[in-house]
């Protein structure tokens, strides 16, 4: 039975065929079963910092008949993963400044030849600048509604390039170049955040110029997403 939501589904898509992945924060391991059982991976790792997630994902990997094929790992973070011979690095449903914190742990996922798949709950801005300061590409983001919510999934590869993006880009990434309706409605709920701190601000005469910014911001994601739908 399938068990992913959209969001999950979204991060099951940018996995390479034939690889070994390892899930990071794994909690019931519906993701790392998924890709066993479709045969995208030959091999999984399901981790997470508590063990009662972790007897969660054991429960289900065994009913699935999966245990020869999946390690489970009591792990913060990246701690207890081998490195070596792990080609997808998947971490979904944390905030952007935690999966920040993991990959900066994570010498090792500074190898042009390993795939990361990044979905944070919270401060995905926050989570493409670092990104992009610390040598890492965004190659692709797709966006999936789950629980009545929009979320960003991003494929990301390390180049060794540092640059420090725009407004923008930390907020929109490459969703822009994403022409689904879950990317719209970010995109749409991505200006209606910024028009609403804005009208926050103004009600202090020391955040009218914060205030323009926030409306300057929204401004250029409405006119981005005009272009794209004028091209």
């Amino acid at each position: 039975m399938e068990k992913l939501d959209a969001r999950l589904r979204a991060a099951a898509h940018f996995v390479r065929k034939g690889t070994v992945a390892a899930d990071i924060g794994t909690d019931h391991a519906y993701l790392i079963c998924h890709l066993i059982e479709k045969k995208i991976c030959t091999k999984g790792y399901a981790c997470d910092i508590n063990a009662g997630p972790l007897e969660n994902a054991r429960a289900e990997i065994e009913a699935r008949n999966l245990s020869d094929r999946i390690e489970l790992l009591l792990s913060d973070g990246l701690e207890k993963l081998p490195g070596r011979g792990i080609d997808e690095v998947i971490i979904c449903g944390m905030g952007g400044e935690t999966i920040a914190e993991i990959i900066e742990k994570g010498e090792w996922l500074r190898r042009e030849t390993v795939h990361l798949i990044l979905q944070a709950m919270t401060r995905p801005e926050y989570l493409r600048k670092w990104l992009c300061e610390h040598g890492f590409r965004i190659d692709e983001e797709k966006a999936a509604e789950a629980e009545g919510h929009v979320y960003s999934v991003m494929s990301v590869y390390y180049t060794g390039d540092k640059w420090t993006p725009d407004l923008l880009y930390c907020y929109t990434g490459e969703l822009l170049r994403d022409p689904s309706k879950p990317a719209e409605k970010y995109l749409r709920r991505q200006v209606s955040i910024q028009r609403a701190i804005a009208r926050g601000l103004e009600r202090s005469p020391a955040g009218t110029q914060k205030a323009i910014l926030h409306d300057s911001l929204a401004d250029m994601i409405e006119e981005q997403m005009k272009e794209n739908k004028d091209v």
